[in-house]
């Protein structure tokens, strides 16, 4: 793939920035923004409130998405692994919409209790994601050629595969592999669900694919894991079964992560 100079040399910029520790720890930093919320609230009720907005999110207002959103990312991966780059940019354009919607309206709610609510950190983070898929949108950086891959890299699908089944009763938070379910629920409008998908699909492709893209969207995607391991193992282990939901998201996060800071400097000049 052809870069021209500028392009190139910002690129450039970015893998190396996207090396400095001290990035992770700015991005660490904004997970912890304060939550908005129209009505005053006492601290301690902050994981209540937290579970309210992500119980009821504004994206989930529109139900009659569910099954589209489901259908779309299937479509646009089997066309990645059968034509390559002639769908890489319908593939690009998806996730960063995908992103910039989730971090706008999976990130608030209009709750009973405290009004609007917004979870402030959530939806920064989420939109950094969404700003470098932008970026990719525009550069192209992802060659999604055919290749020969090894049988092993294939872990990633049922990986992926879980998550974004969703196979849960949201109700009581308990399995459930319902076919009806499976097909309409709400996973391909949710970031911890379609996160794991997004990442397997740069996996299978590495290491020809946007370094800065995959590091900043896996570095995120361990910050959001680690917290779903907190909440549903340790704080609300009733809910255990959308924690294991999770553990994709957190393994699948930690490879992208630590192959994405392998030594790949002739990928930039491919």
């Amino acid at each position: 793939m052809y870069l021209q100079p500028k392009t190139f040399m910002f690129q450039e910029k970015l893998d190396r920035i996207t090396r400095k520790w001290w990035l992770y720890l700015l991005l660490l930093l904004l997970f912890f923004f304060p939550t908005y919320a129209q009505r005053n609230y006492d601290p301690r009720q902050s994981t209540e409130l937290i579970g309210q907005v992500l119980s009821a999110p504004l994206i989930a207002t529109f139900p009659v998405l569910n099954p589209i959103a489901k259908i779309i990312p299937v479509a646009l991966i089997t066309g990645l692994l059968m034509y390559g780059n002639k769908v890489r940019r319908a593939f690009n354009v998806y996730v960063a919409l995908l992103y910039l919607v989730l971090s706008l309206f999976q990130t608030m709610a209009l709750t009973e209790s405290y009004g609007l609510v917004i979870l402030t950190g959530n939806m920064v983070l989420v939109l950094v994601v969404a700003l470098v898929w932008i970026w990719e949108v525009a550069v192209e950086m992802n060659d999604f050629a055919p290749r020969k891959r090894p049988l092993w890299i294939w872990w990633v699908a049922p990986a992926a595969l879980l998550p974004f089944l969703a196979p849960i009763n949201t109700g009581t938070l308990s399995p459930d592999f319902g076919l009806a379910g499976l097909l309409v629920n709400e996973a391909g409008l949710t970031y911890c669900m379609m996160t794991p998908v997004i990442l397997a699909v740069l996996i299978l492709f590495h290491p020809t694919i946007n370094l800065t893209v995959l590091r900043i969207s896996s570095f995120t995607g361990m910050l959001f894991g680690a917290v779903n391991m907190i909440m549903w193992f340790v704080l609300e282990p009733w809910g255990w079964w959308m924690g294991v939901l999770h553990i994709p998201m957190v393994v699948l996060s930690l490879y992208a992560f630590v192959i994405s800071h392998q030594k790949t400097k002739e990928i930039l000049s491919a």
